[in-house]
């Protein structure tokens, strides 16, 4: 008999914290980035200008910064990208951002960001890793 009881009190216990965690990670992992980057792709060799497109909702004018970093970790180019969606909704974005590479094809970095209006802080990052020629 206490097999049995205590099986269902911890079916009572366990099912519903099962389910609740499963919602929330439904939940969470249904939530886009902010900010995704669609090209370049991850690992791709760029050159200057590189072309950056993706999909993003800013917090402020639509706009967004990019920047490409060398494999140092050193801003080499930066510029803003437009969104094309009505202001604060989700779009897409485009632009070139042109850098200059020293030492040869190196690994590097580009970023797309948004800033805080505030204090002008990062809030929210996406960025690819790629080969920079």
């Amino acid at each position: 008999m206490c097999k049995l009881r205590c099986g269902l009190r911890f079916l009572r216990l366990v099912l519903p914290a099962a389910l609740i965690a499963w919602l929330i990670a439904r939940r969470v992992r249904s939530t886009p980035e902010r900010i995704q980057i669609t090209s370049p792709a991850s690992l791709a060799i760029v050159t200057s200008p590189v072309m950056v497109t993706g999909v993003g909702e800013a917090v402020q004018h639509n706009m967004l910064g990019v920047r490409v970093r060398d494999q140092g970790g050193e801003e080499i180019g930066t510029g803003t990208l437009s969104i094309m969606a009505a202001l604060g909704e989700r779009g897409p974005f485009s632009g070139t951002i042109t850098f200059n590479v020293t030492g040869g094809s190196q690994p590097g970095r580009i970023e797309v960001f948004d800033v805080s209006p505030r204090d002008g802080n990062v809030i929210h990052l996406s960025s690819v890793e790629v080969t920079l020629a």
